[in-house]
């Protein structure tokens, strides 16, 4: 695995200047007096905030097969959020997610051995209605995956229904998002998978955050007592700006805590670069029809021929 440790080396370290040179430029933007505000917005995955994230994620294996402690995979992936502000005011948001892995794990029945794949990963999404009740964000929606036929991918079709629920305070915002993916097609084996993100993060100011915001998941197709994975997380972000643009960035580190005994992921450290744009396929709704307008549009058409 040492070409995907030198490629991570070399990644972390891109995304090293990266930030030095974002953190350089930000006694320099202009964020205004409400950064803490759209910090918060940021961290809602229910929020009306098209972002185009581009994530960098080293991943550290362990588990009682030979070999499986030295194993270790690099992904980025790009992960576009692209909301739709309905007419009603509520909003329907799309996030798919493209990711290409440097060194996925991949072991031989035959010879017990691994190897790294490098290859497009599968493309999971998720489709979520929310809507505003008080200080909540309430949403309901589907996830699912979509296999691409790579060497790494399952090879499976995936989908499910999925809740969020998002409480925004003046000090953060905290919230669950539980879904469910379901095998309905392909020629994979069985999936039937059940998951909870939780999240939590604290404004410490200055469009500074810090919390957490692991997954964890049930898998109901593995053996007894090899069922569940939790992970703890502790996660730092800032948002900021470059020149206009507005940008977030999120370093964390997560452990599985409690995993499968055979094989499974044991460390991952995380960045994402967030820049904040526009979603280009957003219409702008026709704004909401008052009653006095409706009736005087509607007075004539109503009236018959003659009047």
């Amino acid at each position: 695995m040492r070409e995907t440790s030198l490629l991570t080396v070399l990644a972390a370290t891109a995304l090293a200047s990266v930030l030095a040179s974002v953190l350089a430029s930000t006694a320099r933007a202009q964020v205004g007096p409400n950064i803490d505000e759209l910090a918060r917005e940021l961290a809602n995955p229910g929020a009306a905030n098209a972002t185009m994230n581009f994530k960098l994620e080293f991943r550290g294996f362990d588990g009682a097969l030979p070999g499986a402690d030295g194993q270790d995979s690099t992904t980025l992936t790009f992960q576009p959020v692209l909301p739709f502000v309905l007419p009603n005011g509520n909003n329907l948001i799309f996030r798919p997610a493209f990711g290409f892995g440097w060194g996925t794990p991949r072991r031989d029945p035959a010879t017990g051995s691994f190897s790294g794949l490098n290859s497009w990963n599968d493309i999971p999404y998720d489709l979520l209605y929310s809507w505003q009740a008080g200080d909540w964000t309430i949403g309901a929606g589907v996830v699912g995956s979509i296999p691409v036929g790579s060497d790494a991918s399952s090879d499976n079709w995936l989908l499910g229904p999925s809740f969020l629920a998002v409480k925004t305070f003046d000090w953060g915002v905290t919230g669950a998002f539980p879904f469910h993916n379901e095998k309905v097609g392909g020629s994979g084996a069985d999936t039937s998978i059940t998951s909870l993100q939780y999240f939590l993060f604290y404004g410490l100011g200055d469009g500074w955050q810090i919390g957490t915001g692991p997954t964890v998941s049930y898998d109901w197709n593995s053996p007894s007592g090899q069922e569940w994975t939790v992970p703890i997380q502790l996660a730092l972000a800032k948002t900021t700006a470059i020149g206009d643009r507005i940008v977030k960035l999120n370093l964390s580190a997560e452990k599985n805590v409690v995993r499968p005994d055979t094989f499974a992921e044991d460390w991952t450290f995380t960045f994402t670069v967030s820049p904040v744009t526009k979603n280009p396929f957003q219409h702008a709704p026709a704004p909401p029809v008052d009653t006095v307008t409706r009736a005087a549009v509607l007075s004539p058409i109503r009236k018959p021929t003659g009047y």
